[in-house]
């Protein structure tokens, strides 16, 4: 009879012991969860905050006659990514162009791609010389004669191009302290996954990723967004 009370109390032990278990792995699951959801929530509401700010700054602002089509709220979080990501390719290529000179050529070649083109006069001449892209188009560029030529000449060309914010609002947007009139985000050629593996191997904790599939988002918005390029 003893014996049979201990079986069962043993038993009852094991089984206590395996709910406590069980019990800490959820709640531990759960508080993984909880962490990479704050972290989603924070880079969310990061990207919230700063288009709920162009939307004050462009409310508050001078807008040009010729600001039109301005690009949907909907669609800025597009611009948000693609220019987080130029930043930061940018900054890891110069880094790692300082700090290795056992670089062959071709990889320094390829560290000093461009992404993106800023100025008008730049922008003109890339376009010009071939190069495919998205133009964005400050909306307070004053007087409007020194741009006003601009969107007839992107849809010459076949460039999808929008008017996004202010030219301080943009320079911010790019980490820049001086004004933007307009930019020129250049479609990515073949060698963009070579680029990104180049950077990711020489700076493993400061990654970049999808170059490609930001840009195809991007020019899909754009596209979206004015009725010119939806035929």
């Amino acid at each position: 009879m003893k014996e049979d009370i201990n079986k069962l109390k043993n038993n009852n032990d094991s089984n206590l012991s395996n709910d406590e278990e069980e019990h800490s792995v959820d709640d531990e699951g759960s508080i993984n969860k909880d962490e990479n959801n704050n972290n989603n929530k924070e880079k969310k509401k990061g990207y919230e905050k700063i288009i709920e700010d162009i939307k004050e700054e462009n409310k508050n602002s001078y807008v040009s006659k010729i600001s039109e089509p301005m690009l949907k709220k909907k669609y800025l979080k597009n611009v948000l990514k693609i220019l987080d990501y130029v930043y930061y390719a940018k900054l890891n290529s110069s880094q790692i162009l300082k700090t290795n000179n056992s670089l062959d050529e071709e990889k320094q070649k390829l560290l000093k791609k461009k992404l993106i083109v800023i100025g008008l006069t730049q922008v003109i001449k890339c376009i010009r010389k071939g190069y495919s892209g998205i133009v964005l188009i400050a909306i307070d560029v004053f007087p409007i004669n020194i741009i006003c030529h601009l969107p007839s000449f992107c849809e010459q060309y076949k460039i999808p191009y929008t008017f996004v914010t202010t030219k301080n609002k943009l320079a911010h947007l790019c980490k820049l302290k001086r004004s933007i009139t307009c930019l020129f985000i250049l479609k990515p050629d073949i060698h963009i996954s070579t680029y990104e593996q180049t950077i990711n191997q020489h700076c493993p904790k400061k990654k970049i990723h999808n170059y490609q599939k930001l840009y195809d988002k991007l020019i899909s918005a754009v596209k979206k967004n004015h009725p010119f390029f939806q035929s």
